[in-house]
């Protein structure tokens, strides 16, 4: 009975990170190799895919494996097979209704000196 009450729900899982380099191995390539190969400077830029969404990154290294990103990494696509991040660019600095402080006369002080 404890055992059904800690069972977790069967959902479609991300390859494990080893699993990924080798079937790059097994295709005759490393990630160094293939972002070397893909023109990055670094060659460690296709690292990055392994631990966080990076669209591009993940669509070179499946198509040296062979196959789809979303096999690879169902967690960060949606059904319909398209990314499932959300909306890109950073956030905004300040809040659309922000306003200057009331202690400070000028926003720029340093401007307002030199004129």
């Amino acid at each position: 009975m404890m055992a059904t009450a800690l069972a977790k729900k069967t959902s479609r899982q991300d390859w494990h990170n080893a699993e990924i380099v080798a079937a790059l191995r097994m295709k005759g390539y490393s990630l160094r190799q293939l972002a070397l190969l893909n023109g990055y400077g670094n060659a460690n830029s296709l690292t990055k895919a392994l631990h966080k969404p990076y669209p591009l990154a993940e669509a070179l290294i499946a198509e040296a494996i062979g196959v789809n990103p979303w096999v690879i990494w169902p967690s960060r696509y949606g059904s319909d097979n398209k990314p499932n991040r959300g909306p890109s660019g950073q956030k905004p600095l300040l809040p659309p209704n922000a306003k200057p402080s009331r202690l400070r006369k000028v926003r720029n002080p340093q401007k307002a000196a030199r004129a």
